[in-house]
């Protein structure tokens, strides 16, 4: 125990450092903490902060230690009161010198680096002078000081000090002894007082290898900022730009060869649509047949997280297909087929049905990308004068998801819920432009009425008859890839007109091709998506405003409007049933070839090496087909009474008051629905 004979401090001190030795740790802790808050937010003073966190757990501190001391062991200004005898202890012990005691605290815990200690607790900071210059400053002044310097950015400290040290130089050549001077002399001084090296560094708040460093600068390269020396220097693990073209480059040809292009991007994303490779493959595996390539290149090959980076930065639209995203229902038949046998005969038959539909998917893939490739190379050809003709064009076609009018940027609310004016998009690309001419058809001028048989086989082949005629290329022979809808391409009367064009001299040769079902994504599609992007960040409320739209999406993508094209609608169906017959077993067929050195016949086959069979649909003579001309011409279907009631009492109200009579104009009385409302009225009478 301790002597009760020591002088007030004495007890005050002994008795913090002996009883509240086990909460030392935590006392230091919050100390610090503070102190960085002090640095950051300036809150308090270090004389403030100190006492109300003392004052926060005095009782903390002393009530354990007085619960488990003595009577004796407590000094005696701390003992109860005489008339308080069996009391609770409930007289509060004198004020602490908090200052006497932390010093004597920190003390016993050893010194802080220099770099570390911070303005608020400056009192603590003894120069190396023996003149003491630092208690001559103003501490608060001190303190602000370090304060704000702390707050500036590292290069910003570097000027302020550069310009501290270039105003404190001793400018003289000769020392004291007249001799020559070698070094730089600084004369630091702060609020007019001169003051030591030590000093000057401590109300800075940098240790001596910065302020060497600064020193060494300025006398070398004067008065500007620090560089370091490594920027603008490539790392010593970089790759050039053409290791990263290469990744690039090799990636585009993967896709193209491999990829299926999503005719849209996903809901909810403004990304450029998604090309989906194969989901059996791996970013490892195709980083590996990188790899292979490059060696088979004799070029450098990055790394596999390098590779990976490149891809996501350069290529984030091409993505790995999850077996969940494949559409094809044969693929989830087959799936479904795998999951539910329980035998492995029957799960290595369906796994085998699984695998030939993918190779044939594959095959098919690859001959549609052969032919884009095929087409591009011819052009050149064509443009660098090595041949005189085209004969490997190749055209894509197909329908787009219809759009609605108006379209509004920020939708609408209550647009969800009706039905605004349509207008189909039917598309055809020739991939080796490239250039896709997109024909706007407004709901009043499809074949049918409000709409209707706007997808046919009339409306189908009046679009490939006016495109070839308005936008070919006078090619002599082409090739067509289409998806498998019977009800637009795959049918009889597509390939009657197809055999109409040969045996008419329109083209020597053509082949309509077909990729398995589920497997269709091509170019067409890609281009309709860059313009679904624009199409739904724009306003539109008419058909030339759509068109704008069309054209902006994409450098690719032109519009034309049905309305202002001359484009005729004919009876092709009717007119091809008389000299054509049916294509029997077509929905198997993949590819269908027709030459002008066999008329009326169809080299088709079921897979691109699949065995070819001739069909024969010429159901007249070629002399009598040829003597027919052109089919009929079909009127415009136009808008129906109820539709145009339905569009200016429903849809008007939605449209801007300059667009709403060219959109909605007021409902007029066609002559079909006057004649029935005439026959109508004299039934009724």
């Amino acid at each position: 125990m301790h002597a009760k004979f020591r002088t007030h401090e004495e007890e005050r001190k002994s008795f913090f450092l002996d009883s509240c030795c086990f909460q030392s740790l935590l006392f230091r802790l919050v100390f610090t903490l503070f102190l960085a808050m002090a640095r950051n937010f300036q809150y308090y003073t270090a004389d403030e902060a100190l006492s109300k966190i003392l004052a926060d757990n005095e009782e903390e501190f002393f009530g354990a230690a007085l619960s488990e001391a003595d009577e004796d062991d407590i000094p005696v200004n701390m003992t109860h009161s005489e008339g308080d005898h069996g009391s609770d202890v409930d007289s509060e012990p004198e004020e602490l010198n908090v200052q006497a005691v932390a010093a004597q605290f920190f003390a016993e815990e050893g010194p802080e680096p220099e770099a570390e200690v911070t303005g608020a607790a400056q009192e603590e900071f003894r120069c190396t002078c023996s003149k003491n210059c630092v208690d001559a400053l103003d501490k608060n002044l001190v303190d602000q000081t370090r304060l704000n310097f702390m707050d500036m950015e590292k290069t910003e400290q570097d000027l302020v000090l550069l310009g501290v040290l270039e105003a404190s130089k001793f400018e003289m050549d000769e020392t004291a002894r007249g001799t020559a001077r070698r070094r730089v002399r600084f004369n630091y001084s702060f609020a007019g007082r001169g003051i030591c090296v030590s000093a000057f560094r401590h109300i800075y708040c940098i240790g001596t290898k910065r302020y060497d460093n600064l020193r060494k600068h300025l006398e070398q390269n004067g008065l500007v900022p620090r560089v370091h020396k490594l920027k603008g220097k490539k790392a010593h693990n970089a790759f050039s730009f053409a290791a990263v073209q290469n990744v690039v480059q090799f990636l585009k040809s993967f896709a193209e060869r491999y990829g299926i292009p999503h005719p849209a991007p996903l809901h909810g994303r403004s990304a450029a649509p998604p090309t989906y490779l194969p989901s059996a493959y791996m970013k490892k595996s195709i980083h590996l047949m990188y790899v292979q390539s490059c060696r088979e290149a004799t070029i450098d090959a990055v790394g596999y997280d390098v590779f990976v980076n490149v891809w996501k930065l350069c290529m984030p639209h091409l993505v790995i297909a999850s077996p969940r995203t494949d559409v094809c229902e044969t693929c989830q038949t087959h799936r479904r087929s795998i999951m539910s046998t329980t035998t492995d005969v029957d799960k290595l038959a369906a796994t085998a049905g699984f695998v030939l539909h993918l190779n044939m998917a594959g095959k098919e893939r690859d001959y549609y990308v052969q032919r884009t490739v095929t087409a591009k190379q011819e052009l050149a050809s064509l443009q660098a004068g090595q041949v005189d003709s085209l004969k490997c064009v190749h055209y894509t076609f197909d329908f787009a998801q219809n759009v609605s009018l108006p379209q509004l940027s920020r939708q609408d609310g209550p647009l969800y819920f009706k039905a605004p004016r349509k207008v189909q998009i039917f598309g055809v690309n020739c991939e080796a432009l490239p250039r896709q001419i997109n024909y706007l058809i407004d709901e009043c001028d499809t074949i049918g009425q409000d709409g209707k048989s706007s997808h046919g086989p009339n409306a189908v082949i009046s679009l490939l008859h006016h495109y070839f005629e308005h936008h070919g290329q006078h090619e002599e022979e082409c090739f067509l890839h289409a998806d498998n809808c019977s009800g637009q391409n795959k049918n009889r009367y597509v390939c009657a007109y197809l055999a109409w064009r040969v045996m008419t001299g329109r083209h020597k040769k053509i082949t309509l091709s077909f990729m398995v079902t589920g497997h269709t994504r091509c170019l067409v599609d890609g281009c309709f998506g860059l313009l679904k992007i624009k199409f739904r960040r724009s306003d539109v409320y008419t058909m030339p405003q759509l068109a704008a739209v069309v054209e902006a999406s994409a450098a690719c993508n032109h519009a034309q409007v049905v309305a202002n094209s001359g484009l005729e609608w004919r009876s092709w169906a009717d007119f091809f049933s008389v000299h054509f017959k049916a294509v029997k077993g077509i929905r198997e067929l993949h590819h269908l070839h027709f030459s002008s050195s066999s008329p009326g016949v169809i080299a088709a086959k079921k897979s691109v090496d699949g065995e070819e069979q001739n069909i024969n649909i010429l159901a007249t003579s070629p002399e009598a087909l040829l003597a027919a001309g052109l089919p009929s011409l079909l009127p415009a279907g136009g808008l129906s009474h109820d539709r145009q009631s339905y569009l200016y009492k429903t849809i008007r109200p939605h449209v801007p008051p300059e667009f709403q009579d060219i959109l909605c104009p007021k409902p007029v009385q066609s002559a079909s629905h006057a004649d029935s409302a005439v026959e109508s009225a004299a039934t009724s009478a």
